[in-house]
Order: C-alpha cells, then sequence, then structure tokens
C-alpha cells in the first residue's frame, strides 16, 4: 500500500462509540443502560449508514433479549 493513500474506515466514528459502549455491557440491562444507550443511538443515528443502521437494530434486538424487565423495552430508541 502507498503512503498517500487514504484508508477508508469500515465504520463510522458514531458506529464505533455504539459498539465500545455495548461491549462494556453486561446483562440483565438495567434502566440505566438502556438510558445510556438511548443517549449515544440518538445522537447517531442520522450519521449512520444503511448497513451500520442495520447492525445497530440488532443491537436494540440483543438489548431487548437481555433486559433485566421487558418493560424496559419500551424505553430503547426507536422501539414502540
Amino acid at each position: 500500500m502507498q503512503a498517500n493513500q487514504k484508508v477508508i474506515p469500515i465504520h463510522s466514528d458514531g458506529y464505533e462509540e455504539l459498539m465500545s459502549f455495548c461491549r462494556n455491557l453486561t446483562a440483565p440491562y438495567t434502566e440505566h443502560d438502556v438510558r445510556a444507550f438511548n443517549a449515544i443511538y440518538r445522537c447517531i443515528y442520522q450519521e449512520l449508514s444503511r448497513e451500520e443502521r442495520r447492525r445497530a437494530e440488532r443491537l436494540v434486538d440483543l438489548m431487548i433479549d437481555g433486559l433485566e424487565s421487558l418493560e424496559l423495552a419500551s424505553l430503547i430508541y426507536g422501539v414502540v
């Protein structure tokens, strides 16, 4: 690879921030975890690529599966 070639990242900084946060979570996920996830997800959602949004939606599904109480699912950004 030539030194002057620009390396294009696979994922945006926002997506990487969300992934980093999720890597540090441990189920069962609490209300605090959900609200912290939301704070990041809302801020980055508009800048995510289609693929990153698809992957982030999978993270939402995983979070729902690991909630300490299913009632918390309604707090997750984008979940109706």
